[in-house]
């Protein structure tokens, strides 16, 4: 009986009921009213007061729901808290969602300005950099990537285009947590929101960092509730997505011998040596070597691993997460040397956040990131291996002869066996370590004014790199012409170039940056019955150092400063209006021009909140209106620091004197200083939100218009007369930019079978209207008016068809090295000569006008599949170099495309092929390799971008094991559909004749699980 005494005793006192108390905020920290706090299980309940405060009876053992209209209910056990924290996520695509915004949050109806949000796990692909996924994801966003190489494979990234030239950036500011920083080496599934701001209500409190758009992105926090550990491992392979196709034997050497003979010249090949090669007659002497084939391997590999856990109590909650990342190039290796040269990319990432409530109105949160990475690359660049491959023909080495020596015939060292480059050059490794950290601590102050709160971070980032070569360049041979080989059988080797020896030099250079960064701000938030105001003032201040700076200007640390304002007012959800201001401050310009300031404001209404809107509401769920003014800068200048100093250059050798006639040295002014200031940047936005069909679908629709101003220009009125050095810079450049983009969904299901429907795009047309170059003779040749990109050349009227023809055109330089199929160009001014007056605009460059994307999910049971295709438009490609012009160089020597066949010759005299006249020498292809629409392709593509298969395990199977667990497959750039088939479209910049390491495509099966 005492035994069943004390135990109910305990019972009862372990269940005795306490008050617990707290308050309900959303993730922007705003209170919320009206909540319903209810014990779970039971009828006892309240709601939470206007300063979202809660008072209610429970005991350790229960677990309280939090729910409200347009929230995620939220079920939290007390434990032994009594004082709790809550905060609660908005449905996604409710009036109360909360979204990033400038220095801040906000609630999505209440935002005026422009921008596109994308869901991370859209970004968990096995990539090395998530801004190649970005292109046709999200509206507003103009992205190309060059290329493929492991570990440098980012793409370029424009909001709304290309909006500046000269000595001014049109790259976007990223900030990560708050901080500006690079959105290299991000492991997708640390991200928790990615924001582009794109007009100038979100970007003037930015200042002179914000006029070509704002990337925001924040990591992962952790949640309340018991730890939740992530597991996400996948294996892939890769290849490329388009190799150049080259000539055969045969076709390299017919093509080689015409464009001697077609001039009336002796053929390089005898027929005995063009028998003996395409027979295998002897392949060190007459080899026949596919390039492409010898230097790269059919696939490479992509492996990629997660582990992230996650979870915490009302007064710590916590994230951490480590991830690996390797990727195997596709460029084959000697076995036999004694070093490592494979193409390879290693980097591991580790994310560390912890969110504690101090007190019930005091936050502190820190965050660590950081990673080191790792790049294996061969000595000689994978660039210049590619050039190798593509100017050495099929017939002129074998990868090496027997004994191992290395065939090479220049000898100064040049013309190079693109094997050897490849594989007995030595190997480059590169080694670097980036750490960032963050200490934020935050007050509310609601208890002194309802809705007022302060907060203060401070940021330190360090990153190191340090590059080491160890190359090597041995002698080459080449067999004696006369006698090529012994009366043994041995090769007859000849020495043509003398190496440093075979073995491995030492070479170093290191790199390095510090910054520190702080920021502190008063926020305001309150609503007063039907209205809503809100406020900021920030002040923020970075200073940078590079660690092992060149030159005593960059040595000099970079400091800015800068305040940031807002205020904003909303009443009954349907009228908006805000204001934004940044002022900011830089070293870089002269101290009467460093600050700047920069206001915007935007409006919005919501029409389907009007009372008069009721009647079509269940047609037009949501309506909405927005409209931003305002004013953004540039405040760097690409390539020079303190623009308005004038910098000089002692014991320079000046004028001779005397009776010896020597030199006496003085100071020479290698470039005038200039008092710039920053650039401007007036942009406008019209916006419109639209959702139908019960919410089902949405659309997103913006244009807009921009104006930019006091560009950083190098002054081109300046004439030679003037003896400058350099012309110094100054703002003189300006340009215009217009367009639209948008983005639209649907989402619907029948029955078990769920889908969604996406697409976006992008558009804009910018124009040139000032660039300080003197007014030219003739209009065309004026680039005022075009597009910043525009390509000029003369234009291709064909090929010429007969000697009449020719003695009645004009050419550029010598007719008597034309022939008829050489190409004929347009006489724009009638002068009877074609030289640059004859110059117009031809083409657009090789950033496109145009970005989309459209895609699809699906679902059924425990399948899902996304799919997304994207492709540009407006760009194009100016074809030239080794192979694409072929035996075009000094020496007349080159590989050639497999596409030779379609080229003009005496017995196929057709205007639409390919190739115009074959020549060889750089003399006699003058003519035909000028840059003209001849060599000029569009460079339009659609690619399927991402495709992923995604197959959840039954609970019944794994229960007891994992929480969840999920296998899926994934593809990466798997098809391109395009005009275009010499090369990866992508990869060439500007001008092009397929040489760099193309884009690749990947395959990659995965496992996730959740415990």
């Amino acid at each position: 009986m005492l035994l069943i005494f004390f135990s109910t005793t305990y019972v009862y006192s372990q269940n005795e009921t306490q008050n617990i108390s707290g308050l309900v905020r959303d993730r922007a920290g705003i209170f919320i009213a009206n909540v319903s706090v209810q014990v779970q299980g039971s009828e006892r309940g309240t709601i939470t007061d206007a300063r979202g405060e809660f008072n209610i009876q429970a005991s350790k053992f229960d677990s309280l729901v939090f729910s409200a209209v347009g929230y995620i209910s939220t079920a939290v056990i007390i434990g032994d808290n009594r004082v709790l924290n809550i905060v609660l996520e908005a449905e996604q695509n409710s009036m109360n969602e909360v979204v990033v915004v400038g220095f801040g949050r906000q609630r999505k109806i209440s935002v005026v300005g422009a921008q596109s949000t994308v869901n991370p796990e859209e970004l968990d692909m096995p990539v090395s950099n998530i801004n190649t996924l970005l292109a046709g994801r999200l509206s507003g966003v103009i992205g190309v990537q060059r290329g493929g190489q492991p570990g440098r494979s980012g793409a370029d990234i424009w909001i709304r285009g290309i909006s500046t030239f000269g000595g001014g950036s049109s790259a976007p500011l990223i900030l990560v947590d708050g901080v500006q920083r690079s959105i290299n080496n991000i492991d997708p599934q640390d991200i928790a929101s990615f924001t582009v701001l794109k007009d100038a209500a979100g970007t003037a409190v930015y200042g002179v960092r914000g006029a070509n758009g704002v990337i925001l992105i924040t990591t992962k926090t952790g949640k309340v509730g018991k730890p939740q550990v992530s597991l996400d491992f996948s294996q892939g392979i890769s290849t490329f997505t388009q190799v150049p196709k080259m000539a055969n034997a045969s076709q390299y050497l017919e093509a080689a011998n015409e464009s001697f003979t077609t001039r009336g010249q002796v053929a390089k090949y005898s027929q005995e040596y063009i028998d003996n090669t395409l027979n295998g007659a002897d392949s060190e002497l007459y080899p026949n070597v596919d390039w492409f084939d010898a230097l790269f391997k059919p696939t490479g590999s992509i492996r990629t691993a997660n582990v992230n856990v996650n979870g915490g109590t009302d007064f710590l909650k916590y994230y951490g997460s480590v991830s690996y990342y390797d990727e195997t190039g596709l460029m084959n290796t000697d076995k036999l040397q004694d070093y490592n040269a494979d193409l390879k990319f290693r980097r591991f990432n580790v994310t560390t956040n912890v969110n504690m409530n101090i007190t019930r109105t005091t936050k502190l949160d820190i965050g660590i990131r950081g990673f080191f990475s790792n790049i294996n690359q061969p000595y000689i660049g994978v660039t210049d291996i590619f050039g190798s491959a593509m100017s050495t023909p099929p017939t002129e080495y074998p990868l090496e002869y027997t004994g191992g020596f290395v065939p090479g015939k220049n000898p100064n060292g040049g013309f190079r066996n693109p094997w050897a480059d490849l594989t007995r050059r030595g190997y480059n490794t590169e080694f670097t370590n980036e750490l960032f950290s963050n200490l934020r601590l935050t007050q509310d102050f609601g208890f002194l004014v309802k809705g007022l709160s302060a907060t203060s971070m401070f940021a330190f980032d360090a990153s190191n790199r340090r590059v080491l070569g160890r190359g090597k360049r041995e002698d080459t041979f080449f067999p004696d012409p006369e006698k090529p080989r012994n009366d043994d059988g041995s090769l007859n080797l000849t020495r043509t170039f003398v190496g440093s020896g075979n073995y491995l030099s030492y070479e170093r250079s290191n790199f390095g940056e510090r910054k520190f960064y702080w920021e502190s701000s008063l926020n305001y938030d309150n609503t007063f019955g039907k209205s809503r105001v809100g406020g900021l003032a920030l002040f923020y201040t970075q200073d940078m150092s590079e660690e092992f700076a060149g030159d005593f200007a960059s040595a000099i640390p970079q400091r800015s400063v800068g305040f940031a304002g807002r205020l904003t007012y909303s009443y009954d959800d349907r009228y908006f209006i805000e204001g934004n201001i940044g002022y900011n401050g830089s070293e870089t310009f002269a101290p009467e021009n460093r600050f700047g300031t920069f206001p915007a404001f935007g409006v919005g209404w919501v029409p389907s909140n009007e009372k008069f809107f009721q009647p079509v509401k269940n047609v037009i769920t949501y309506l909405k209106f927005r409209y931003s003014d305002g004013l953004t800068g540039i405040g760097d200048i690409v390539g020079r620091r303190f623009g308005y100093l004038t910098i000089v250059a002692d014991n320079v050798q000046g004028y001779r004197f005397a009776k010896d006639y020597g030199y006496t040295s003085g100071i020479n002014v290698t470039e005038f200083g200039y008092d710039v200031r920053w650039a401007e940047a007036r942009k406008q936005d019209l916006g419109v939100e639209i959702k139908t069909l019960n919410d089902r679908l949405s659309l997103i629709v913006d244009f807009f218009k921009e104006r930019r101003e006091g560009i950083f220009l190098r002054r081109g009125l300046c004439p030679y007369s003037w003896g400058l050095v350099a012309n110094s810079f100054g703002n003189l450049g300006i340009t215009t930019n217009k367009g639209i983009d948008g983005s639209i969904e649907y989402n619907g299901n029948i029955g078990q079978f769920t889908f969604n429907l996406r697409g976006n795009f992008t558009y804009n047309k910018d124009e040139m209207v000032e660039n300080d170059q003197p007014i030219p003779k003739y209009p065309w040749m004026d680039r005022r008016g075009d597009n910043i990109l525009a390509r000029f050349g003369y234009v291709a009227e064909g090929l010429f068809r007969d000697q009449a023809e020719i003695d009645a055109s004009a050419v550029p330089g010598d007719k008597s090295l034309i022939l008829p199929g050489d190409i004929k160009y347009k006489d724009l001014n009638g002068d009877g000569l074609i030289n640059s007056y004859d110059q117009t605009k031809i083409g657009f460059g090789d950033v496109p006008s145009m970005v989309y994307g459209f895609g699809f999910g699906l679902g059924y049971k425990a399948f899902k599949l996304n799919v997304l295709f994207t492709g540009q438009n407006g760009a194009d490609v100016f074809l030239a170099g080794d192979a694409i012009q072929p035996f075009a160089n000094g020496a007349g020597i080159s590989n050639v495309f497999s596409n030779i066949e379609d080229r003009w010759t005496e017995a196929n005299p057709r205007q639409d092929v390919f190739y115009p006249r074959l020549a060889n020498g750089e003399d006699r292809n003058r003519n035909n390799t000028q840059t003209s629409t001849w060599w000029l392709r569009d460079a339009d593509f659609i690619r399927l971008k991402t495709a992923e298969l995604d197959y959840i395990v039954p609970q019944h199977l794994i229960k007891g094991v994992f929480k969840k667990a999920i296998v899926y497959i994934q593809a990466f750039n798997p098809l391109t559909f395009s005009q275009f088939k010499f090369w990866d479209l992508e990869s060439t910049v500007n001008v092009g004749n397929g040489t760099r390491y193309p884009n690749i495509k990947s395959y990659s099966l995965g496992v996730n699980l959740n415990f």
